[in-house]
């Protein structure tokens, strides 16, 4: 079945955005104040680490976005004549290896970002001609690097969340030119293994090119025990994240087909959208240490923290991979409920979990996706217990959320209350200087 949210509205009659999938609110009405929120979450972890020190944030956003550099790496970062000599060629085999491409029938690029490959990928091979199928999980959808540059080339877009809808709109109208799967959505659902494999094994037409946005790979192989990318089936693209569950800095790891990675290398190089000296060794230096163990044991935290939750809140609290999630609109109701309020609320849900994690950041130093998260990311309250989640264990992670949804039912229909908190700064973080040089 096509994506409905495309059309049609949230839980309480707001529309939604066609591109991001979600509605927006008064508050957060578009990318640009979603990056002030942002920049406005930076400066909440900068003004406590400044004065609290490191043990003063928690991370739980399951990203590191570390340089990934040690000591014996900068000499040769000088200029890139060194880095030439010492680097240069020596992270692809990596990547490879990563992803499970067999290197003799696939090359691999190292881009700026996950978004930035798809953006460039997508908008090389796609035309005002051609149609592209999507399979995203249940309860998630495509992200939205991928939707807007499909949208960019003209190009016709159907998404699909049951594997037996996207078989028969194959036999129906027969092979696209793309078929895109995601198999974990930015709201940490996920497509069952099974479906995957048959979503790779429809007959494809001779133009057809299967693209897998596997941004999630590494809770892919490490928390649900799946095959590497490549390693899934007959995939011709396909792009990785090198800090979502692994410690490197954030940039895409690119591989396909070798014709296809030449086009859009091609153009990556020509818009400088290729990775710099110091991402390009960070990202060597984050595969070839990568362990899956750190994500398992991530998993069996975040399985403890669910059955709490799930006491508290109900099956509105999920298991995300290596995390637990609440769905916007769940945490909206939630509050709701709190403040026994039936009228319709003032926020949105990209603005209700954003609250939510900025509150939590804000009083208790615990930082998650919904405070840092980029434009476009789901509106999803998000509990990754990697990196830090250890450190905080079950109890305080709760209690945060708590405090968070109490906050969050204060302000649900006082909107300028709300904006306060989600973009405007505070008179101590405002007059904290930045930090020296």
């Amino acid at each position: 079945m096509p994506d409905a949210r495309t059309s049609q509205a949230d839980r309480f009659g707001n529309p939604l955005d066609p591109i991001v999938g979600y509605a927006r609110g008064s508050i957060l009405k578009g990318t640009d104040e979603e990056v002030r929120r942002m920049l406005y979450a930076r400066q909440i972890v900068a003004r406590r680490f400044r004065h609290g020190g490191p043990g003063s944030v928690h991370d739980l956003s399951g990203m590191n976005r570390g340089a990934g550099i040690g000591g014996e790496d900068v000499p040769h970062l000088t200029s890139h004549v060194p880095f030439f000599e010492r680097f240069e060629g020596k992270t692809e085999p990596l990547a490879l290896k990563h992803m499970g491409a067999d290197p003799r029938r696939y090359r691999a690029i190292i881009v700026n970002r996950v978004s930035a490959a798809n953006f460039i990928a997508l908008t090389t091979i796609l035309t005002s001609a051609d149609t592209v199928l999507a399979l995203a999980p249940a309860g998630g959808s495509c992200h939205p690097s991928t939707v807007r540059p499909i949208a960019m080339a003209g190009a016709g877009f159907r998404q699909f969340h049951s594997i037996d809808e996207l078989e028969r709109e194959w036999r129906r109208a027969g092979p696209p030119r793309v078929l895109l799967i995601t198999p974990i959505s930015a709201s940490k659902r996920h497509i069952d293994l099974a479906d995957v494999q048959r979503a790779l094994a429809l007959p494809r037409g001779p133009r057809t090119i299967v693209f897998v946005d596997d941004a999630h790979m590494a809770s892919r192989v490490g928390f649900f025990r799946e095959p590497r990318t490549f390693q899934l089936g007959e995939v011709d693209l396909a792009v990785c994240s090198a800090d979502k569950h692994v410690a490197g800095p954030r940039a895409g790891v690119f591989v396909g087909r070798p014709e296809l990675v030449e086009e859009i290398g091609s153009r990556i190089y020509e818009l400088g959208l290729e990775a710099q000296a110091g991402q390009y060794v960070g990202v060597a230096n984050a595969l070839r240490n990568f362990d899956p163990e750190v994500i398992r044991r991530a998993g069996e935290l975040a399985t403890a923290l669910l059955d709490v939750m799930q006491r508290q809140y109900g099956r509105r609290a999920y298991l995300g991979g290596p995390g637990v999630s609440i769905d916007g609109d769940d945490v909206i109701d939630i509050a709701r409920e709190e403040k026994g309020s039936v009228r319709k609320p003032g926020l949105v849900a990209v603005e209700a979990a954003g609250l939510v994690a900025m509150e939590m950041l804000r009083e208790d130093g615990i930082l998650t996706i919904g405070a840092v998260s980029m434009p476009g990311s789901a509106p999803v309250l998000r509990l990754m217990m990697y990196p830090d989640g250890h450190k905080l264990g079950v109890e305080r992670i709760v209690a945060s959320v708590e405090k968070g949804i109490s906050k969050l039912a204060e302000v649900l229909d006082d909107v300028d209350g709300a904006r306060e908190k989600l973009l405007s700064m505070d008179s101590a973080a405002a007059s904290d200087p930045a930090p020296g040089p």
